[in-house]
């Protein structure tokens, strides 16, 4: 069992944790929850070894490997994607070659000599421990893990060095899971993978046989992946053996029950200095004052509730008006990159009012139709046309290199703010993370993230009445993303979003267009809805195709699927 007992860590002033004591029992796997900044990332470095507490002790059990993925991997490079991902078993090539060594010592030492039972003994070590991690056929369970997280036969061969900085994070979980820890800490794994490598990790994790704690910013994978969560808040780290649902039912019941406590005692209290008050100065009651005033010394009060919880803040989406029932129109549209046609000539249509997320595998076209759509992308044939009085937003992965470098954060916002947005401004920037002194940093020294966020707020107070959204949730925690999601749900406005957050998905669409080999098929309802359809579909599918061949006639060519 993992246990850290008094563990404390501060920043300066700032008091990260505060004589943690906690306890993780083997084979659990663990969702790490709170706030930004709440000390998550701080504790599972501690836990890795890559930081030491300033007081207390991290018992892991003995013998136990640690494998650990932080937010961030830089300066890869130098190796293939696949070579990469094989210095995962760095160890046990060198297990083997330590078998193989004291093989050769068998060999060639007399069996009488005085060592020769010493190199015994450490051969038989070396087997146990071979028999116990050993593994066979390492380079195809590697190509099998690569390919679960989204990589192709093609890339394999490809220098990590000239990957994205999302596809070398790829690579560097790959070699993490590949290692199999007996305890794997993941910081923020889901970042930078879309939905079907989050799909092939839950399923990964779901099986995976050692204890593991992760942050996650994905409410439906902490659902799926982690069977408890651990809330680290105010110092402290609070165990709920349930997933992510269940632990937000739970802390606000727990909250409830704090608070009702807290008031009971502070009227008791309340009750007890009003007699004290009332009583103080007659004679023929100072013995029941006395009493009343040790009374009130033995009581351990209860600190307010009200600082345990998120504060939860909500925003309204400014929106322009009203426009033509058809928002967006793509006739017979074609986009190919050299000799690659992402599509051959699609029809699409956005009606008013709509929530439409965009969906398909990696590569499969999402970004670019949603460019087509926005006309940042020039067509290579068919015609775009924008419905009548439409006035579009659209957020771009890189939409966070059009901010002004030289601007603070808050003039940035007020830079696009009018009298009605103006007193939004600073609920909006602590919505998306930027609280305090931070609204008065200079936006040309923000990193990435927090420019991706800043000018993800920005294009949420100009008024549009279509949402042209790519990723919009990559850069932002739990709460925010509740923020984000609950302003969109309230917005009248119409909607398109390519994101790879399944909560998101479940709950914001009406339809689905799902994108891949040149098409945009329309399907109607929500993610979970298209799965479900989907999979009728193609089950129906097969039946038809099987019908002839069970009466001894020609198995029926499979028809192809209308748009919806």
């Amino acid at each position: 069992m993992l246990s850290l007992a008094g563990v404390s860590k501060r920043y300066g002033p700032q008091v990260v944790l505060d004589e943690v004591v906690w306890s993780i029992p083997d084979g659990a796997r663990v969702g790490l929850a709170g706030p930004n900044g709440a000390g998550k990332s701080t504790l599972l470095k501690m836990i890795a070894g890559r930081l030491e507490p300033d007081a207390g002790t991290i018992a892991m059990p003995r013998g136990a490997r640690v494998g650990y993925l932080p937010q961030h991997i830089l300066g890869l490079g130098g190796t293939s994607v696949l070579d990469h991902a094989l210095e995962a078993f760095a160890d046990l090539h060198e297990l083997e070659r330590r078998r193989e060594d004291l093989e050769h010592q068998l060999a060639t030492v007399d069996p009488s000599a005085d060592d020769y039972q010493a190199i015994m003994d450490r051969y038989m070590a070396v087997c146990e421990e071979w028999d116990l991690r050993g593994r066979y056929d390492l380079e195809s369970e590697t190509e099998t893990v690569l390919r679960g997280l989204g990589f192709q036969d093609g890339d394999m061969d490809k220098d990590v060095g000239a990957l994205s900085g999302g596809w070398q994070m790829r690579v560097a979980l790959a070699q993490v899971l590949l290692r199999r820890p007996d305890v794997l800490l993941l910081d923020e794994p889901t970042n930078y993978l879309d939905l079907e490598a989050r799909n092939w990790l839950e399923e990964f994790l779901a099986s995976y046989p050692g204890t593991v704690v992760l942050v996650a910013h994905d409410r439906y994978f902490l659902d799926v992946a982690v069977d408890r969560i651990a809330e680290v808040l105010h110092g402290k780290v609070t165990d709920y053996a349930m997933n992510y649902s269940r632990y937000l039912e739970e802390r606000e019941t727990r909250l409830e029950l704090a608070r009702a406590a807290y008031e009971n005692q502070k009227e008791e209290i309340e009750r007890i200095e009003s007699f004290i008050s009332r009583f103080r100065y007659q004679a023929s009651k100072a013995a029941l004052v006395q009493s009343r005033i040790k009374q009130l010394e033995r009581i351990d009060r209860l600190p307010p509730p009200d600082g345990h919880a998120e504060r939860v803040l909500r925003i309204k989406l400014p929106e322009a008006p009203r426009g033509g029932r058809i928002t967006l129109t793509l006739h017979g549209a074609k986009k190919q990159y050299g000799e690659r046609e992402v599509y051959g000539g699609i029809d699409v249509a956005i009606e008013r009012g709509l929530k439409v997320a965009l969906v398909g595998p990696n590569g499969a076209g999402k970004t670019t139709l949603l460019k087509l759509l926005a006309g940042v992308l020039a067509l290579d044939g068919g015609t775009r046309e924008l419905g009548h009085n439409v006035r579009l937003g659209y957020f771009a992965q890189d939409h966070a290199e059009s901010l002004n470098g030289d601007r603070t954060v808050l003039n940035e916002m007020l830079s696009v703010s009018d009298v009605e947005t103006a007193p939004q401004v600073r609920g909006l920037l602590g919505a998306f993370l930027f609280s305090g002194d931070a609204v008065d940093k200079r936006v040309g020294v923000l990193s990435g993230g927090e420019r991706s966020r800043l000018a993800l707020a920005k294009l949420l107070l100009e008024p549009s009445n279509c949402l042209l959204l790519d990723e919009p949730t990559n850069h932002l925690d739990l709460a925010a993303k509740e923020v984000l999601l609950d302003a969109l749900l309230s917005y009248g406005g119409t909607v398109v979003i390519v994101a790879h957050d399944r909560y998101i998905l479940d709950r914001l669409p009406t339809q689905i267009i799902e994108v891949g080999h040149g098409q945009a098929v329309r399907w109607h309802g929500n993610y979970e809805d298209y799965l479900r359809q989907k999979a009728a579909a193609e089950a129906a599918a097969v039946a038809r195709a099987a019908a002839p061949a069970a009466k001894g006639g020609k198995p029926a060519a499979a028809a192809g699927r209308s748009k919806r």
